[in-house]
């Protein structure tokens, strides 16, 4: 994979993120005003690490400096619940692409770049996933959203769904990985923690291999951290 292809891929997710970001934002909530986002300071990283993170942060900042105190809870709930559900099909239509491209024309440019975008998906939801579900336990913030227990176990769920699918996707960039049907197979034991080994058959590709740790961390958080927590909560906690 050459650097150009990648760099292209990043810029190209970039502006991708930023459109869906923006396009679900409920900005009839708020009153009228000029739409340029202001600069807020803090984790400048997620520019190189996590778009979906970077844009998700910067829209949910602005619901809860511009739209009215009355309104701010209910698009807050409805930003994260149609994100929620959205990322997951988003997912599903990459790593599609992804297959198809592999099967029709695996070396051409076109399956390069959509591998390219797959593999940043795979860091950047993760780290949004993480970073979100972890922080949402450990830190105790405050619920901006008004969602109970039972409704973030459900979007929980289908953040650990879509953590099989782009991580699927991105898995054929592994130089050990055959197809897409070891691609999905290895998404499958590292998701569920049952066989990560699977994903090493060969010494020699350890450190490629190594990303599929970034599902196993964003995993943890979901399962081990997120679902256990919510679930352990009383009816009064939700």
């Amino acid at each position: 994979m050459h650097a150009g292809t990648v760099a292209l891929a990043f810029f190209a997710y970039a502006l991708a993120v930023f459109a869906v970001k923006r396009a679900t934002y409920p900005r009839h909530a708020e009153p009228p005003r000029p739409f340029p986002l202001g600069w807020e300071q803090g984790h400048e990283y997620a520019l190189a690490v996590s778009q979906d993170f970077w844009w998700a942060k910067r829209f949910k900042s602005r619901i809860k400096q511009f739209q009215p105190e009355e309104l701010r809870a209910a698009s807050m709930r409805r930003y994260v619940e149609v994100n929620n559900r959205l990322n997951l099909w988003i997912s599903v239509a990459l790593t599609a692409s992804i297959f198809i491209a592999y099967a029709v024309a695996r070396h051409s440019a076109t399956y390069q770049l959509l591998l390219a975008a797959g593999v940043i998906r795979l860091i950047s939801r993760s780290f949004e996933v993480a970073y979100a579900f972890g922080r949402d336990v450990l830190q105790h913030a405050e619920n901006t959203t008004g969602l109970d227990k039972f409704e973030r176990i459900k979007l929980a769920l289908v953040s650990y769904v879509e953590l099989f699918v782009y991580s699927a996707g991105a898995y054929l960039v592994l130089p050990t990985t055959k197809g897409p049907v070891e691609a999905v197979a290895i998404s499958l034991n590292v998701g569920t923690l049952t066989n990560v080994g699977f994903a090493f058959p060969d010494r020699n590709y350890l450190v490629c291999n190594g990303i599929v740790f970034i599902q196993v961390f964003a995993t943890l958080s979901l399962v081990v951290l997120s679902l256990a927590s919510y679930l352990s909560r009383g009816e009064k906690d939700a």
